[in-house]
């Protein structure tokens, strides 16, 4: 049979309407418009929202995001109706159904073939069908299947050119709307990756020094703002992956009974030293059997047609068992291996064992086989088992690992960046199915560090080689000294084939009149930061300082005072070229604000850094009593996460009342 058209489905699906309405009249209630459905004509939407009677909390609020940026675009807003309250007569006018309509299902719209986050996009006559997968529980949680929502934001992204670039109503740019026709489709839209997420940065707080950071309440504000960006952004999952480091408490529980579970070091087992960190004997076949027993006790071998997930994720720590049977199953160390790891570096003195975990994966995955042939084994790519096996393993789909580089912070050297993609490449030939699992984005503290062009391109890089998700720690936040970083960080998670310049030209169209200026200001900070590669390294070094716990030591030294100046211009430049635009001008002063913070910090750090053991609270209580009353002032612009930036100082900065700095962990 050959396939319908979708002229003729939808003439179709329209006669099967008509009677589900009884309808006859008018006549051209049902007729297919030619150029597609029109939602506004001439600066004025033309369409009603009608959502289900009962409405579940996803597509209500899918109704109401709906709403609030339509208005946005044309200054009114739409009405929004039960589908009870349309007639037949109104159905001569046109309506966009949200979720699970009567009117939906009537178009065809198999609901239970939707998988999770998906939605059905589907014009009927000059009617729009939004009708997605939809659970329970809060619509910004990325644990909700919310297909309908997600169906909004692509219309609303695709056909009415909105851009989410910051949490906040300035951060939100929705182009003034004279006319908006939706071609005819039929389609269904499923985010391309099964996880997209950012960890939020809400635990990025200073315990001791709470004053540095936001106040409650506007912590509490700051994170309802971001969640509601971030799903606009459509972050969220649908398949609940449970993995981290999954053995950090085990040598208390069973160190004594099964000390052969852990690793052998100096013919010792188990930590080096009293509560110091350990790594498994990762080979070991009891500790196989114990990993699938603890996942099977969950539930883990419940038949089903959902993976279920086996955490063999190393503890943070570099794989150092020394025993036979580990080291039996060791590749040979790549040849350039060692020209890529920092001689000072913690992996510099360890063995490469790339090989080891994932035969240990794989055999781990053998086992749990037995009991749930869909059981998936989630491990890391991580410290000295980073860079991608020697041996010609093939692991198979059913070993999920996280590409977790434990450094390699950008900017890159040529070089760097090609070995990095290389790397993951080398993984997707294992055949196992990888998420990037990165912690790039905790580097940069507040200052105006960019590198939005080597991410974009090592991320598309991966997306082009089998990358399945993703989970990036962490959101910190700096929203107007990181910009470009962060749009990018989100927005190629839903639209990874787009070139890197046409999506920074999307971000940098909202200043308006002030995109070219703002577009330079932005090239100038990314050739700082990229030309800085051996001043980045060579201060970090000498401060005792890293690239993401404790920025702050460095900050003064990385951007000294007299390096904003050139900035301060071309901001000045930008707000000259914004005059006569409200909201652009609006946009260039939150920049400004951005960057007045950062020098700021910066003013602060050179006076209070641990990095000189001469540092006093004292001799920096002016510049630092400056910085407060500043984020005072300012804090529910929403510039920068301020409890990341106080995070940060509590480890770097001689502040009243605060300890001695302490050698900082790696990030987990």
């Amino acid at each position: 049979m050959p396939a319908l058209s979708r002229r003729t489905f939808a003439q179709g699906a329209l006669l099967g309407l008509s009677h589900w309405l009884g309808v006859c009249k008018p006549a051209d209630a049902y007729h297919q418009p030619g150029d597609g459905v029109t939602l506004v004509a001439e600066g004025r939407p033309v369409v009603t929202l009608v959502t289900p009677d009962t409405p579940n909390d996803s597509v209500h609020y899918a109704a109401v995001e709906l709403s609030w940026h339509i208005e946005k675009a044309t200054g009114f807003q739409p009405a929004t109706v039960t589908e009870s309250k349309v007639t037949s007569t109104g159905l001569g006018k046109t309506h966009i159904f949200l979720g699970d309509t009567r009117f939906a299902r009537k178009a065809g719209v198999d609901f239970d073939a939707l998988g999770p986050e998906s939605c059905a996009l589907r014009t009927v006559g000059r009617h729009l069908c939004i009708a997605g997968h939809d659970t329970s529980g809060s619509p910004v949680d990325v644990n909700t299947s919310a297909g309908t929502l997600f169906g909004v934001y692509e219309l609303l992204d695709r056909y009415f050119a909105v851009r989410w670039l910051w949490p906040g109503e300035l951060g939100t740019f929705v182009p003034k709307a004279e006319s908006v026709v939706v071609p005819l489709q039929d389609r269904v839209v499923t985010p391309r990756f099964m996880q997209r997420q950012v960890r939020t940065g809400a635990g990025l707080r200073a315990k001791d020094h709470p004053e540095m950071g936001f106040t409650a309440a506007a912590a509490e504000d700051y994170m309802n703002a971001q969640a509601a960006f971030l799903r606009r952004n459509r972050m969220g999952r649908r398949i609940p992956a449970k993995y981290g480091h999954a053995f950090v408490d085990w040598w208390r529980q069973y160190g004594a009974e099964h000390p052969e579970w852990f690793q052998l070091v100096n013919g010792k087992r188990g930590p080096s030293r009293l509560g110091g960190r350990f790594s498994m004997c990762i080979s070991n076949a009891g500790l196989h059997e114990e990993i699938v027993s603890q996942w099977r006790q969950h539930g883990g071998d419940r038949p089903g047609h959902l993976p279920t997930f086996v955490n063999a994720v190393e503890n943070d720590v570099p794989g150092q068992c020394e025993c036979d049977v580990c080291k039996a199953l060791d590749g040979p160390e790549p040849p350039n291996y060692r020209k890529f790891i920092p001689s000072k570096s913690k992996l510099a003195s360890k063995p490469f064992v790339s090989d080891r975990y994932a035969r240990s994966w794989q055999a781990i995955q053998q086992n749990a086989a037995k009991y749930n042939s869909n059981a998936v084994v989630v491990g890391y790519a991580y410290m000295n088992y980073f860079a991608a096996p020697t041996s010609g393993v093939k692991l198979g789909p059913n070993i999920m690992i996280g590409f977790c580089p434990s450094s390699w912070f950008y900017p890159r050297s040529g070089d760097e960046q090609d070995w990095m993609k290389a790397q993951w490449r080398g993984w997707a030939d294992t055949q196992a199915k990888l998420f990037m699992r990165a912690n790039y984005f905790l580097d940069g503290y507040c200052m105006p560090h960019i590198f939005s062009t080597q991410f974009a391109d090592e991320f598309q890089s991966a997306a082009n080689n089998g990358m399945v998700g993703t989970d990036f720690d962490s959101l910190t936040g700096h929203w107007a000294t990181q910009g470009p970083n962060l749009y990018l960080l989100l927005r190629l998670q839903i639209r990874p084939e787009v070139p890197a310049s046409t999506l920074l030209s999307e971000y940098y169209s909202a200043f308006g009149p002030a995109a070219a200026d703002v577009r330079k200001y932005f090239d100038f900070w990314e050739a700082y930061t990229s030309g800085g590669r051996a001043r980045l390294h060579d201060t970090f070094e000498a401060l005792g300082a890293s690239r993401w716990r404790s920025w702050a030591k460095a900050a003064h030294a990385i951007y000294p005072e007299e390096s904003f100046a050139p900035a301060e211009e071309l901001l000045d430049r930008a707000a000259s070229s914004a005059n006569g635009d409200q909201e652009a001008s609006m946009r260039v002063q939150f920049l400004r604000l951005g960057l007045q913070h950062a020098k700021l910090c910066s003013l602060a750090a050179a006076k209070l850094t641990l990095g000189n053991p001469e540092s006093r609270h004292e001799r920096g209580r002016v510049e630092l009593q400056a910085l407060l009353a500043f984020r005072r002032a300012n804090e529910r612009m929403w510039i920068s996460n301020l409890n990341h930036c106080a995070w940060v100082e509590s480890t770097s900065w001689t502040l009243p009342g605060a300890a001695g700095q302490s050698p900082d962990p790696d990030p987990e």
